[in-house]
């Protein structure tokens, strides 16, 4: 079966996702800003009961020892760090709130999603990026599955059964089975969201290869990030179809492998840390 699928139509019917709460777009804004307070973020961050509890869990866990037990956002802000903390609270606000029922695995995509996040932190540093937006960028990756499944459940299902059988890649699968795929879905609806450019475009473009090359290098963080979370296994999803690695990318990210590799074990201890502060 083939459901043939338009931009319109999909976007149109973005109200099926819930909108981004008002504390994303307020964390958002304050991206890349050295000069963000602690008052100023935790006057966002109280607003949100599920982020607090979260953040306190984080910052009680990393107390253990101190002989202290962290009470307020704010001390759990000065003990994790302000970047930690966006973290924790954009991670929270989206994934808490974008669910969906099975066959779509919202849990395993969540998983997939903290892992290329935590990847591109450090891809980012390498190339001269925001980590923090290309954090952003991973998290939010692969936001368009969620809304080709809740536009059309039944043909998303069948696109993922027939992908698994021929293991194909899932932008193939995609485009073959509904006529569009989840990248070009996933910028569209951040720029529907308002999101920064760079993140919108990110978001299209990270499905990279050697004959479709973004101009974004935040694609390209994001596509080495990707790749690398598959690498390590993170979320032990060992089964899954990697995508090709592009070369060019890796290039421009100046991403020389035998000295990134020094690199691998504290990305796999903070994505543990993330996965446990998240329960996922």
């Amino acid at each position: 079966m083939t459901v043939r699928l338009s931009l319109d139509q999909v976007l149109a019917q973005a109200a099926k996702l819930p909108a981004l709460p008002q504390i994303v777009a307020q964390i958002i804004d304050m991206l890349g800003d050295e000069e963000a307070s602690v008052e100023s973020l935790s006057t966002h961050i109280v607003s949100d009961p599920a982020i607090v509890a979260r953040l306190l869990a984080a910052a009680n866990a990393g107390a253990l020892g101190t002989g202290g037990r962290i009470t307020s956002v704010r001390q759990a802000i000065m003990l994790l760090g302000i970047g930690r903390v966006r973290d924790i609270t954009l991670a929270t606000a989206i994934i808490d709130r974008y669910k969906a029922a099975p066959p779509f695995d919202a849990h395993r995509l969540w998983l997939h999603s903290v892992g290329v996040a935590v990847c591109a932190q450090d891809v980012a540093r390498i190339a001269g990026l925001d980590p923090d937006i290309a954090y952003t960028a991973g998290l939010l990756h692969d936001i368009g599955q969620l809304l080709l499944f809740a536009v059309n459940p039944a043909a998303y299902g069948l696109m993922l059964t027939q992908q698994a059988a021929r293991d194909m890649d899932i932008v193939e699968a995609e485009r073959e089975c509904l006529g569009l795929d989840h990248a070009h879905v996933g910028g569209e609806l951040a720029r529907l969201w308002k999101l920064p450019e760079a993140v919108a475009d990110a978001i299209a473009a990270h499905h990279v290869s050697e004959q479709n090359q973004p101009e974004s290098e935040l694609a390209d963080a994001v596509h080495v990030a990707e790749v690398l979370s598959y690498a390590l296994d993170l979320g032990g999803f060992g089964d899954a179809r990697v995508p090709n690695l592009s070369i060019l990318s890796c290039a421009r990210m100046g991403i020389d492998w035998r000295s990134f590799a020094d690199h691998f074990p504290r990305i796999e201890a903070r994505f543990a840390t993330a996965r446990i502060t998240l329960g996922l």
